[in-house]
């Protein structure tokens, strides 16, 4: 990094010249492994119980961006990770290591905004409240470790990297990837405000891109809402759902020459206000039948049929959903970041109705100041001043009975229904043994049947936040809002629209600013719906937990930020954010020794490949190892297969697919769990149509791409198949096991024959 007094001097220099005295800012990317134990651990977001993990599909990253202001010294750092959402503890030990290499001042809770993709197919144990720890079986460190670990990597990676760059903004709609799953309650909202929006979700997506001074492409980021729930709760294997795969499919495109997770360009997908956005773009149905429906008593399904949404490839399967659903974010992302069209510039709003698919508008450079401001927040001691001038109360928080109902992305426990106002007579006498709500409970919460009153339960420790991480960065014109709850679309509408508001107000903005809403973020505090929402308690409304005023708390809060950054005074009233990690369980099972098969060794094939494959339609080809049990190491950074190709030429083996690529799969499972036998599978599916093979591949003039300036190069994309070519290839295997007398962890690894693809 070029020292911050080379900037001084070089302003002073413009301005001794009669030269502009724009100082771009300095931009660093970084990309670092977060996978944690890949099985035996329940998945975090379905709070399905036995969904533990049996393996690994796709492998989970933190990507971090770091943009410095080289005149003021400011800097921020955005990071992506594909999780479900954030834990509070964990941002407080990835910020207290960067304190530890870097001092106190560089990296702190205020400029660092840690991010979600909001994938339900992830490990959990990394939120330290217990309505949360109790699906997942509690707080696990070693989920927690390897996800401090790579965040911290990504961030010093982005740290090494900066450089003279810049920063543009672009804005785009992308159809047929999200649809509202509770489009009822979205109708409560008033017409009028209904009325400025084309679509009942945001359909916009909104791009940060990165290049460096002499125009080569670092990264971008893209803002769109829509769940990670296109991979459904059956699945039990390791990935990052949809967005995860947006960013593989657009890294891949972009680092071409490197297997994934190791190039150059970091490509994230954040979350945005996507609560009651779903990728299930064909709508719910219950299964087995074409009968519609929506999850409420009004639409129950017949016998044992469920109400489930379906994805665009659901006749395939969910992975093939979740295939479709990534790369219409991924193709739509490059074409913001690479491309313009004539003509004027779409305006730098947030307007649900700013662009067509059809067009690719000019990227928006993003010059000025860079500021951050937060705040540890207790949400219940809030009160609000409602439409009708009265005062509005936040309350303690609970759960209704519409959130024991699940959504149609992933119905939970039979019984409960969407809509529900009304408990039941078994249900309340349950739920009062565990801890009835007082009265003002029940005041506060209404309509809200009260389930789980969380907030007025102290054993072992708060179940739900009461404090929580909000935070508003600034790079120029541009503004980023971190929550820790999931937004419903209207309810992120009008914190946008409120926020920019006030920066105009307040001298900070203007017709031109952009509000980019990110979520969950920093913290995990469940779901967020507008006043009107939340009379109906859908899912989304039975899941907010702090009352029917949450919304308005969330926009006062964040009008005392965008003060405070007006005024240029810091905040002084922040909480203390509560560590109960101490007080914590862990009962997640535990790991015994690993002994081989009988007359095995680790690593052994068991089941064997074939010689030859004939390239055809839906070929998977597959080998099984003796195997030791994976959670002995996580092997961050490294892979627990390969696909390898016998090069013509020289006869070496070349890697040419990972256990991150979308086309293998990682599987591991006991044999004879009391004597701690098992074996892993490895598996790749080349067929000539098999969807994992098919990746976007863009050809670009290389003058252009290496430019800053040229936008107006035509991007030429096609479907090409990748490494599924006739040849001689091995699939291999690599794993650790415990022996009986020592806890250290041994490698060993193993391949299969050699076979030939014709």
């Amino acid at each position: 990094m070029l020292p911050r007094t080379f900037f001084l001097f070089e302003l002073l220099f413009h301005l001794l010249a009669g030269q502009p005295t724009q100082v771009g800012y300095q931009v660093g990317t970084g990309i670092a492994d977060i996978t944690g134990p890949i099985v035996q651990i329940m998945m975090m977001g379905y709070a399905k119980h036995g969904q533990t993990g049996q393996g690994l599909a796709q492998r989970l990253y933190s990507r971090a961006y770091t943009v410095l202001d080289p005149v003021s010294g400011n800097r921020i750092t955005i990071v992506n990770t594909d999780t479900q959402s954030m834990g509070d503890i964990v941002k407080q030990r990835v910020v207290s290591s960067l304190q530890e290499i870097y001092g106190e001042d560089v990296y702190t809770e205020k400029n660092i905004m840690l991010a979600s993709t909001h994938s339900h197919s992830g490990m959990g144990g990394f939120l330290q409240y217990t309505l949360y720890e109790i699906s997942v079986l509690g707080w696990i460190e070693e989920t927690v470790q390897p996800m401090v670990q790579g965040i911290v990597k990504s961030i010093q990676i982005a740290h090494d990297n900066l450089q003279e760059g810049n920063v543009v903004y672009n804005l785009g709609e992308l159809l047929d990837t999200n649809i509202n799953r509770s489009p009822s309650a979205y109708l409560l909202n008033p017409e009028e405000e209904r009325a400025r929006y084309k679509h009942n979700v945001d359909k916009d997506m909104s791009l940060l891109g990165f290049r460096a001074r002499d125009g080569q492409p670092l990264g971008l980021i893209t803002w769109f809402p829509v769940h990670g729930v296109s991979i459904n709760n059956t699945n039990r294997l390791i990935n990052g759902d949809n967005k995860g795969f947006a960013a593989y499919a657009a890294e891949r495109t972009m680092n071409p020459d490197s297997l994934p997770g190791k190039g150059p360009f970091v490509a994230a997908f954040t979350q945005s206000n996507g609560a009651d956005v779903s990728p299930n773009t064909l709508g719910a149905f219950c299964t087995e039948t074409d009968i519609p429906c929506d999850g409420s008593r009004d639409s129950i399904c017949p016998g044992s049929s469920k109400c489930i949404g379906r994805g665009p490839g659901w006749k395939i399967g969910h992975f093939e959903s979740n295939r479709i659903i990534g790369q219409n974010q991924a193709t739509r992302a490059l074409e913001l970041f690479g491309q313009k069209r004539k003509g004027k510039a779409i305006p730098a709003s947030v307007s649900a109705s700013a662009s067509t698919s059809a067009s690719v508008p000019v990227p928006i450079s993003v010059q000025g100041k860079v500021d951050f401001r937060q705040k540890y927040w207790d949400i219940t001691k809030e009160v609000v001043i409602t439409a009708n001038g009265t005062k509005g109360l936040l309350c303690d928080p609970a759960m209704g009975y519409s959130f024991a109902a699940g959504t149609t992305d992933g119905p939970a426990i039979d019984g409960f229904y969407q809509n529900t106002t009304q408990g039941t007579f078994f249900w309340d006498i349950a739920k009062d043994l565990v801890k009835k709500p007082t009265q003002r409970q029940k005041e506060c919460q209404a309509p809200k049947a009260i389930l789980l009153n969380t907030g007025e339960i102290k054993y072992p420790f708060d179940w739900q936040p009461k404090i929580l991480d909000v935070q508003l960065l600034r790079m120029g014109n541009v503004y980023i809002i971190g929550v820790p709850s999931e937004f419903s679309t209207m309810s992120g509408r009008r914190l946008r629209r409120s926020v920019r508001q006030n920066l105009i107000a307040q001298g900070l903005g203007n017709n031109d600013t952009v509000v980019l809403h990110t979520g969950p973020a920093n913290g995990y505090a469940s779901y967020c719906t507008t006043f009107e929402e939340y009379q109906m308690q859908r899912y989304e409304g039975g899941s907010t937990p702090y009352g029917p005023y949450t919304l308005d708390a969330y926009i006062k809060v964040f009008g005392e930020l965008v003060s405070s950054m007006a005024s240029g005074k810091p905040i002084l009233d922040s909480e203390q954010l509560p560590n109960y990690v101490n007080a914590s369980y862990d009962f997640s099972p535990r790991q015994g020794a690993d002994r081989p098969k009988l007359f095995h060794q680790f690593g052994d094939v068991v089941r064997n490949v074939a010689p030859v494959y004939r390239r055809r339609k839906a070929l998977t080809i597959t080998a099984s190892f003796v195997a030791g049990n994976p959670r002995n190491d996580g092997m961050l950074d490294k892979t627990y297969l390969t696909v390898e190709y016998r090069q013509p030429s020289s006869g070496d083996w070349k890697i040419i697919k990972t256990d991150d690529d979308y086309d293998t799969r990682f599987i591991w499972r006991y044999t004879m769990p009391i004597l701690g036998q098992s074996e892993a599978t490895v598996e790749w599916d080349c067929g000539e149509d098999t969807p994992g093979n098919l990746y976007l591949y863009s050809t670009y003039n290389k003058a252009e791409i290496i430019n800053p300036h040229m936008y107006t190069h035509q991007y030429k994309s096609k479907m090409l198949f990748l490494f599924c070519l006739a040849g001689f290839y091995r699939l291999g295997y690599f794993g650790h096991h415990r022996t009986p007398y020592t806890k250290v962890a041994i490698p060993h690894s193993g391949y299969s024959s050699e076979f030939e693809l014709i």
